[in-house]
């Protein structure tokens, strides 16, 4: 997997989002809030390829996590990020 390029994050209103545009004209854009662990993620992962064990490996080597909580969060994780087609 990798964290398609066009996708950067921006800080606003003291959040730190990704927008996502609508792939078709009458779509709206979208907006992802990262909050400070998807954030360590993306800035980790980014320009990278990677796998699930890759994100699950972060999540263990920074918080105090079993692998099936950060296997289980690293796949939530991801879903949305290949929902929103952010990542390939």
């Amino acid at each position: 997997m990798k964290i398609l390029p066009k996708y950067k994050v921006r800080r606003v209103s003291n959040e730190n989002v990704v927008l996502v545009q609508g792939r078709n004209a009458g779509d709206m854009t979208t907006v992802i809030a990262l909050n400070e662990t998807s954030l360590y993620l993306w800035n980790e992962l980014n320009g990278k390829d990677f796998e699930l064990q890759d994100v699950v490996r972060l999540l263990m080597g920074r918080y105090d996590v079993e692998e099936a909580t950060a296997t289980k969060d690293a796949e939530s994780w991801l879903a949305t990020l290949r929902e929103k087609s952010v990542i390939v």
